[in-house]
């Protein structure tokens, strides 16, 4: 049952009623309906009376006022659609759509672009408002739609409604504009990586005192023989058949990037790091840092006795685990690491570098040992250890196995030549490299010595040394102060760069490179290395709205919203395009609210012609 407020009055004919405001449904007893009556008159007169001293009284007002305010809204914003409608006959029949295109992500990009204040950032660079567009088109792009220069331009063209978006007219603009705006954007790179360091730290505050720098390769489509940059090397792809280039990428703790560096495919990790602290350098003394030397976290592959020694003499705070095998030096400790090391818990993605999204956790075990200048802390991971113990376990069975198979090949009298029994056992010895120098092999040879009629194979003592320090590794540190546990979370947190490194793979399109020029690459790499600025933005608002879903779910699910033009004809048989965002869709509205997003397209109307 609804309810209305009515008010009695005289009229020549008698008394009349009119209703005040309606109600909608009342749950306070009829007895307090003159007092709720009284408390609503004040209201309207913008008094509060006595009765609403009463608690039940208040409420019912309050509750009574929010459906009148609502009502209210409701009954103006009818009043305005119809004084500002257009309304037609048309023909139903001959409602359809066309030019649907991408805008939820679009959006999302967009908004994100213009709160790190991109424009601002290129026009202080001498872009001009086209170049902005045109930089805007490429760097969204490539966080939406990662992939060739050259599909990117088709893209732009056919699939998304960014163009929409900005503020310059790019519907009639070339491909090759899209290389020009990389060689440009390269051109300005120490200039833009700096202002947007400045930006995002205003933006999202945080302490900025570690940095973590680290590695990745991606490997060339075609030969790329006029690439200075295009050189083979171990791929960290399984690519090794392919040309490489290098991306060298130092970040914050929170995932930021502070700045990056292109070098050749074969380029050896360790040989970066002067390099990368003559730019330290430079970053430590702006004004953010305050002078301070951050502390760089790095993983065993830069970290040789060279460069620890580079690093000291820079004075550079450090957490590093050496390349070379120092656990072995404390194998009596981690016999005993369960009984005496201090036990921590942490998740599978601190342990082992997989998502942070995960919930499992696994016990880690640290010591620390204080040393000349700084500390180091014995650790021993529950969950590297279950990783490693597999690994090795998969490698032991088959050299194992793979020995089997050549002894019973010579004993069959298949292979005894002892040169060719040899080269067999190297070849063994090159694919199981970890495992096979834990063994023993030899040979049996016949009276005159050149043909073996078996092999044998044993384990050495260094075996279970190895099965001892499963799961170990040792972390060096100049910081004596900090607590084991403290040292250990620190350098965790090159997951943070490892997730860098996988969302510019899998994300962001660094691979593979298409391009056959040294300077088209660097452009290639940097577009994305720009892009990822605009995803760890979008992921960080995100986590500190308590959501930890990652760019390519918030991309999945905004994919569905869609901007589209209406085709309909009229009764005069005029036809209309109206072109039109969709509604969005309740998980759309969830992600704009967490971002902060809005749609600024308007809705457009013109009559293109009259149907014959």
């Amino acid at each position: 049952m609804k309810h209305v407020l009515v008010e009695s009055y005289r009229t020549e004919k008698g008394p009349r009623q009119r209703v005040v405001m309606q109600l909608g449904t009342l749950t306070l007893p009829k007895s307090e309906w003159k007092k709720l009556a009284a408390a609503l008159e004040g209201r309207l007169a913008g008094q509060i009376t006595l009765f609403e001293d009463e608690s039940q009284i208040a409420e019912a007002t309050e509750q009574v006022m929010t459906h009148f305010s609502f009502t209210q809204q409701k009954t103006h914003a009818k009043k305005e659609r119809q004084e500002k409608g257009t309304f037609v006959p048309v023909d139903l029949e001959s409602i359809t759509t066309a030019q649907s295109r991408s805008l939820g992500p679009e959006l999302v990009g967009h908004a994100f672009w213009e709160k790190l204040e991109f424009n601002h950032l290129l026009s202080a660079c001498d872009f001009t408002p086209t170049q902005q567009a045109l930089a805007e088109a490429v760097i969204v792009g490539r966080l939406v739609a990662p992939s060739s220069d050259l599909a990117s331009w088709r893209w732009l063209r056919e699939r998304t409604a960014l163009i929409e978006l900005l503020p310059v007219n790019l519907e009639s603009i070339g491909k090759d504009a899209i290389y020009e705006i990389a060689d440009q954007l390269l051109a300005n790179k120490k200039e833009i990586e700096h202002v947007l360091r400045d930006k995002e730290v205003s933006l999202f505050p945080r302490q900025n005192q570690v940095f973590l720098f680290d590695l990745t390769n991606t490997y060339f489509e075609g030969s790329a023989l006029n690439n200075e940059l295009a050189m083979r090397g171990k791929s960290k792809e399984k690519r090794s058949d392919c040309p490489l280039v290098t991306l060298a990428l130092v970040v914050d703790d929170a995932g930021f990037p502070i700045f990056s560096q292109i070098y050749g495919g074969n380029q050896s990790e360790p040989e970066t790091l002067t390099d990368i602290l003559e730019q330290l350098t430079i970053e430590s003394s702006h004004t953010l840092l305050k002078g301070q030397r951050p502390m760089i976290v790095m993983d065993r592959g830069i970290a040789t006795k060279d460069n620890l020694l580079l690093i000291k003499e820079m004075d550079y705070p450090y957490i590093v685990i050496e390349r070379r095998a120092v656990e072995k030096e404390y194998v009596q400790e981690f016999q005993e690491a369960r009984e005496t090391f201090e036990k921590i818990s942490s998740s599978k993605g601190e342990t082992q570098g997989l998502s942070s999204g995960s919930t499992v956790t696994e016990s880690v075990f640290v010591k620390k040992i204080s040393i000349e200048k700084g500390s180091r802390i014995l650790c021993l991971s529950e969950g590297r250890e279950k990783k490693e113990i597999a690994m090795d376990t998969l490698k032991e069975t088959r050299f194992l196995n793979d020995l089997d198979r050549l002894k019973s090949s010579v004993e069959k009298g298949n292979v005894q030549l002892v040169e060719k029994v040899g080269e067999r056992v190297g070849r063994l010895r090159e694919r199981y490299p970890s495992i096979a120098r834990h063994y023993t092999v030899s040979f049996e040879l016949d009276e005159k010595e050149e043909k073996v009629k078996t092999i044998t194979f044993d384990k050495k003592p260094t075996r279970t040394e190895r099965a001892i320090l499963t799961g170990c590794y040792v972390i060096e540190t100049s910081e004596g102060e900090l607590s084991a546990e403290e040292v250990w979370r620190l350098y965790t947190t090159l997951t943070k760069i490892e997730a860098a490194f996988r969302s510019l793979k899998t994300d962001l399109g660094v691979r593979p490179v298409y391009h056959q020029l040294a300077e088209r690459t660097r452009g290639h790499l940097f577009i994305s290395v720009l892009a990822y600025h605009l995803l760890i933005s979008i992921e960080y608002q995100l986590k500190g709205k308590g959501d930890h879903r990652n760019w390519s779910t918030i991309k999945d699910q905004l994919s569905t919203h869609q901007r589209t033009t209406v085709i309909v004809t009229d009764q005069k048989d005029q036809i209309h395009h109206i072109r039109v965002s969709g509604t969005p869709e309740k998980n759309h509205n969830e992600i704009y609210k967490l971002l902060g997003v809005k749609d600024p397209l308007k809705r457009k109307h013109e009559i293109v012609g009259q149907r014959l």
